[in-house]
């Protein structure tokens, strides 16, 4: 427990989903297993460095065609 403690994005989500402090208290070789659902949930939310620099192209390329419209 003293490594969620000093995590703060694992403190966060075992705050968010208490049934984690349980089930690591009761089992704590399962430390691997939360861990893993963390990183996951961070994947599926944040998007990639791709998708972020595909988006700002194509507000670039928005905005020129703005431009060049005028």
């Amino acid at each position: 427990m003293y490594q969620i403690v000093n995590n703060i994005e694992q403190r966060d989500y075992i705050r968010m989903y208490p049934l984690w402090y349980k089930e690591l208290n009761r089992n704590p070789e399962r430390y691997q297993e939360f861990v893993n659902e963390i990183e996951t949930i961070k994947k599926q939310s944040q998007p990639t460095r791709l998708q972020k620099f595909e988006k700002q192209l194509n507000f670039a390329q928005f905005m020129l065609k703005m431009i060049n419209n005028k």
